[in-house]
Parts: C-alpha cells; structure tokens; sequence
C-alpha cells in the first residue's frame, strides 16, 4: 500500500511524456464566426456586413433569446438556409443585428419553406415545414435557456376523410407555400393549400380543436373545403375563374406547379382576404372575401398588389409574408422571390421587398419602403460570391476581391469582381468598397467569376488568375452560360511592394475545367505548383504542374465521393494547424467546412476530416457549419503572422467570415517566450489539490479534453494568477489555453490522475 501512490503517479508521468507529441498534434480547431468587422460602402458603415446575403428569404418572428420582443427568423429557399436576427435597440431605435449563434437551434432538416407559428398556445413560436409527406412540425418547448429548443412534434399533419374514418395526409407540391393561419376565427390554427394534383383549387383543411372542445395544440384537422372561395387558377397568368371551372381546351393543362398563399384581412371585416403569388408569373395578386370567415367567396381579382408606384413584381413567383420588421406593433408587408434556382434572371441583389403598414392590424395599409430590406445593410452581390485576398494597393494590408455568379448591369446580367481596401491595421482588419466593377471586367460577358492570386510567372508579384465561363456560350437552360470553365490570368506589371497592375490588355489561357469546377492553385514547394480541382459532383481531383499546363494526376482523391446534398465542392490549401504540413479545407453544398489535416500524406487512401469547429458561446460547445449551398472559400492572416480568417463567399452574394482561434501551433504566441504561462503542480491529482496557473499579463482560461470537449470555460475571466479545482475532471490529458485581452495566446498539457 506505502508503495501505490508514488507508482500511480510514475505511472501518470509516464503517460504525459508519452502522450506530448499526440497532445501538440491534437488540439482542436476552432474558428469564431465574426460579424462584428467594419466594412464601409457608399461612405457608410453596414450593420451587418458578414450576413451572407439574402436570395429568396422568407420571414418569421420569433423570441430568440427570451427578452420578450420578437427577433427575425429567415429561410431562404434557394440556399436552403436559416439567418437569425435580433431586434436590439441603437440610438434610440430599433434595428436588427445579424446573430448566427441562434441558427443551429433550427433543425438541419428544414428545406423548401418554413413558417413560424405558436400552435399550442404556450407564447412559443413553433415550426411548420416542409416533408415529402406535405406538413412537418416542430414544437418549440420551454426551457430556461436563452434559446429556442425544437422537438420534432409530427412528421406529417393528416386530415380526416370525409366519412370520418380514414386519415390522410396533406399532400402538397414542394414549390408551394401554405397559408397557416386562424382561418374561422375560434382561435386555432387553420391551414390552407393549393391542391396537390394540379394546384387548380385551394383546399381549407380546418383545426377541430376548438370545435370538439380538445386541448390547445391539438392538430386534428378535417376537410373543410376543397374549392376555398371558389376560386379556380387557370393555366397561364392572371386566369382565373370565380365559382366555374376551367375551359378545357388546348393545352389540356390547368392549375399551376406552385403557389405561395398568404391569407390575412385586408378590409378589417372578419374575413380573410388573398394574397398569391404563382410560379410561373411575376406579380402578387390579391382576391378580396365577399363572402365569411366560414364560407369565403371570391369574385374577382386585383392582378397587381399592393396598388401604387411599386407594386410588388418579379420576373419569378413572389411570396407574401405579414410581418412587424418595423418595430411598430403593426405587421408589415414583405414580398420575395421563391424560386429554389434562378430561372428568371432574378434580380438577387433586391430581392427583399419592404411595404410598411401605415394602417392599422384590422385595415392595413402598405406602402412600398424598401426592394433590399436587409441586404442594403450586408455585402450582397447578386448571385454567388467567390472571395479572395491580396495586397492590392501595396500599404502592406490584405485587401478583399469578391467575384460574383452574376448581377443586373443595365440588362445585362453578367459577372463583376469587387474591391473592398483594407483600411483597418494588421491586427484589426476593417473594409471599404471601392469598387463593384473592378478592372471593367462587366465588359468580358463572363460569368461564376471566381478570383485567386498567385504568381503564375514566377517574378515575384502576384498576378490575377480567374475561373470563368463565358456569358454568350449558352446551353440547357442557358441561365449560367457556357458547358466549360476557363483558367486564365492577367500578368501584374507592378513591382514588388508597388500597387497591382494588372494588364487587362491579355487574358492569357491556363486550363480548361468541366462546367462547375471550382480550381485551387496551391504551391507544393518552392519548385512546384499543384492544383486541386473541386468538382460539381462534390469528389476532388488532384493534378500536377507540368510545363506551362497541368496534367491529371489522381481523380476522386481522399475517398470524398459522389453525394447529392455535398455537390459544387470548393477546395483551399493552407497549414492550418501551423505543423509545416499543408492541410486541405473544403466546403460543399451542404453547408458544412470540412478540415484535412496533412493531406499530402494521405493521397492515396482515404482522409480523416473534421467538421465540428464552429464555436457557439451560447452551447458553449463546437458545431459543423451550415453556411447553405453554392460556397466558395479563400484564407488569409487578416490578423497578422499566424492570424488565420477564412472567408466563405455564398451563393446569396455575401460572405461569412471566421477568425481561427484554436488548432494553431505556428503562432509564436503558443511557445513558451509568449505570455510567460506557469502550469503547477502537472501532473495533478485532481480530487487532491487545485492547479495555479500563472502569466506575465492578464489571461483568461479554457480547458479543453483530448476530443475537443471544454470542461472548463473562463473566457471572461481575465487575471495573471488563477486557481482551478479540478475534482470533477476524470483522469486522464487536457488542453488548458491561456488568451490575453490583445489575442495572444499559449496552450499547455495538463495531466489529470
């Protein structure tokens, strides 16, 4: 027995020294998604620049962080993604701030259209989504945490048949959006439809609640009428019939593919009016209610709303939603587009359509405020967004090239590149848009304008290499242009440290790619450069440098394999955890970064990726990313040496930015002659004694387990000496990271037994 102790303890140091080079290796990668660097454009200061722009948004109110006011919840439908806001109060007024943190409270599986309603009368707002089944609900349940909780209510709503016994589901087309709303006035939730065999109809399908005296959040609906109003949609735009059917004559076809509803009193008389929207056409259209809350009846329609200088119009199916995004009490009028592709060459960049309700909540009254409610407030470029970072104006700052897919040019829709100057400092980057046409290339006709620099003729000035295709190479649906993408590059006449001077005068050709592939160009040593080739498909090819070209090495590396929901795979090569080896990240279409560590040495078997890095100060945990479709992806140290951000560009035209904050032992912050970092006594037996940590300066704390677990967080706990009591800690290695107020940081093992 004398003898156990100090054997249990030769046996825990033993394992320290053992487990170092695992530990060094092993810290987990964490980024902090940053909404919060200025970004200047027009001589204003967005407010909410890293927003990732917005395509076709629909809108919610919700109480995200429980402070008893309503914040904004956001789908869209074509990046198949969620945005949260928060209604704070600035200067007196109130406006929203873009919170991120809030998103991943959202089911993953949301897709198609998502409305927000409290149905079971507990003052929480709930899901109401998309299945293949028609309906799903998600019931928000009450907690004391500051943030919304879902559970998966029912998989699909059903209905009564009409002899009362069997159940069915309701089945609706994916392109449609319901209107789900007290339809009767008993106070219960009513849902009403286009019919899903030819959306010629609308169906009322009404909540028996209230009527069979069951408790609230009871879904129990039964037919209630399968010709709503009477009103039939005809083939075409603005044909419809009032109490008659449609002409069957040639083409046979009637109805419509989608319909987005929104029923809501406009005359304050009880019963609810119509607002619709089609797929096929490009105005919302209105049908008052001659009839009552209980038989509806329309007679004839208004085919432009709301009446005025602007009524709401898109080359597309515009969608309604009611709303109070004006802080007044009284909801509002927002109209999108709601598309899942652009089509119709949608106008991306003001596709947010405000009208404010100058009226009251019985008798609105709208009138137009805004066609880029959100997105004049965050970098919105239309269609897509492909980011990059160089020096382009020789101050020695990394400056922001943002390409596009495409926006409006006077008509002509075509690909632009954006300059935003560095006019922050090496640690605190901040942006200003100088231009949103860069070297005039809305001239070239291109299109998927995807910019990287590299030195291509080795002079040491980097020179601007561009993924395109061309706008007048049109196929299929002709929308994204031409069947092929084109590298090519412009030469930078400029000296080193002098401004870039790029020679737009030749576009010398690189390689030709498949339609859709994303390139990246990384340097292999000071001899070669490579290049990975993401596809549309979502596998990687990689190939090497030979001569003035590159040949196909290996396709389908690393084992990433064909996967429907991870298409349009965008790669990015950098030592991301500062080992001297080059690590590969990649984003895709399903939202998620995904990490590679040393890649190089895994070409031919299969790679370890790490996905879970996105830090959360509200779960206090790591998450994946769920950044939507269509991304693009380019690293720089915005910070300084060591300083990683990685900006993702996004199919909405905006871009996300993250600050790396973990995984990184490059940064000579992480040695010893940093902060001065004293871990004592270590190893330690836990249940026995606290450890004291010591700094030269004022640090604050995290301890990490070897799975990237924090055990223990005093982020916000800033002193030179701390003491931690580690009794509930199993036995075993930990991470402790010391941070000071200016970012510099250390890491330490520490061994528990």
């Amino acid at each position: 027995m004398p003898n156990e102790l100090p054997m249990r303890y030769l046996f825990y140091i033993l394992l320290f020294l053992l487990l170092i080079p695992n530990a060094f290796a092993q810290e987990p990668l964490r980024f902090s998604q940053r909404s919060d660097i200025p970004v200047t454009a027009n001589s204003a200061q967005l407010q909410n620049p890293w927003g990732g722009g917005l395509n076709t948004p629909q809108f919610s109110t919700i109480d995200l962080n429980k402070d008893g006011r309503d914040d904004l919840f956001i789908f869209d439908r074509m990046l198949r993604k969620v945005y949260t806001y928060l209604a704070v109060q600035q200067g007196g007024q109130w406006r929203y701030q873009y919170a991120p943190e809030y998103e991943v409270m959202f089911p993953a599986e949301l897709e198609n259209w998502v409305l927000l309603r409290d149905y079971n009368c507990d003052g929480l707002k709930d899901i109401f989504t998309s299945t293949p089944l028609g309906i799903r609900v998600y019931r928000q349940e009450a907690s004391s945490n500051k943030y919304p909780t879902f559970v998966l209510a029912q998989d699909a709503l059903f209905y009564r048949s009409r002899n009362g016994v069997n159940t069915i589901n309701m089945q609706m087309n994916i392109s449609d959006i319901p209107a789900i709303v007290d339809m009767d006035g008993d106070g219960d939730l009513d849902i009403l439809l286009s019919e899903f065999s030819g959306g010629y109809t609308l169906e009322y399908y009404q909540n028996m609640q209230v009527e069979e005296g069951k408790p609230c959040g009871t879904l129990e609906f039964a037919l209630g009428s399968d010709w709503w109003g009477q009103i039939t949609e005809c083939h075409g735009c603005n044909n419809f019939g009032f109490g008659i059917q449609c002409r069957m004559a040639a083409p046979l076809h009637s109805g419509h593919d989608g319909s987005a509803l929104l029923a809501i009193d406009l005359n304050g008389d009880g019963a609810k009016d119509l607002l619709m929207g089609s797929v096929e056409c490009k105005d919302l259209v209105m049908m008052e209610n001659k009839g009552t809350s209980t038989l509806a009846r329309m007679e004839s329609f208004e085919p432009v709303f709301p009446v005025g200088p602007k009524p709401a119009s898109f080359n597309l199916f515009p969608a309604a939603y009611y709303e109070d995004v004006t802080f007044d009490g009284i909801p509002d009028l927002l109209v999108a587009p709601n598309s899942n592709e652009n089509m119709g060459n949608l106008e991306l960049q003001r596709s947010s359509w405000l009208y404010r309700n100058t009226g009251s909540v019985s008798q609105p009254n709208f009138e137009f405020a805004q066609d880029n409610f959100l997105q004049s407030q965050m970098i919105d470029l239309g269609e897509n967004a492909y980011p990059a970072f160089a020096d382009i104006d020789g101050d020695g700052l990394l400056d922001l090239v943002v390409g596009n897919g495409r926006s409006d040019r006077n008509g002509r829709f075509v690909a632009t590149l954006s300059l935003y100057r560095n006019t922050g400092t090496l640690a605190e980057p901040a942006f200003t848009l100088i231009t949103d046409d860069y070297l005039a290339l809305s001239t070239k006709d291109m299109l998927s304008l995807k910019p990287s620099l590299f030195d291509i003729n080795k002079d040491g000035v980097l020179d601007l290499v561009l993924t395109y295709k061309m706008a007048n190479e049109q196929h299929g649906s002709g929308h994204h242009g031409g069947s092929t993408t084109q590298i090519a590059y412009f030469i930078n006449d400029a000296k080193s440290g002098q401004p870039a001077a790029f020679n737009t005068a030749r576009l010398f050709h690189l390689h030709t790619l498949a339609d859709g592939d994303t390139p990246h160009l990384f340097q292999v040593d000071a001899q070669r450069v490579d290049m990975l080739v993401g596809k549309a498909g979502g596998t990687l090819d990689y190939y090497r440098s030979s001569g003035n070209g590159f040949v196909l090495e290996k396709q389908s590396i690393g084992g990433i394999k064909f996967d429907f929901y991870r298409r349009n795979l965008a790669p990015a090569v950098v030592d991301i955890d500062g080992n001297a080896k080059l690590d590969l990240l990649t984003v895709d279409d399903s939202g998620a970064l995904r990490i590679y560590r040393d890649f190089l040495d895994h070409l031919n078997g299969d790679f370890t990726e790490t996905t879970e890095v996105l830090e959360n100060e509200l779960t206090g945990e790591a998450h994946a990313t769920r950044f939507g479709r269509g991304l693009g992806l380019a690293v720089a140290e915005l910070g300084g040496p060591y300083q990683l951000y990685l900006a993702i560009g996004t199919q909405g035209g905006g871009l996300y930015l993250l600050q790396q904050t973990g995984g990184n032992y490059g940064n000579p912050n992480d040695k010893p002659s940093g902060l001065g970092l004293k871990v004592y006594p270590n190893p330690v037996a836990g249940a026995q004694e606290p450890v004291q940590v010591q700094a030269s300066e004022s640090v604050s704390l995290v301890l990490h387990d070897m799975i990237g677990r924090k055990v223990y967080d005093g982020a916000d706990n800033y002193n030179r000496r701390h003491t931690l009591r580690l009794s509930h800690l199993k036995a075993g290695v930990y991470l402790l990271r010391a941070t000071s107020r200016n970012g510099c940081h250390e890491t330490r093992r520490l061994v528990v037994h």
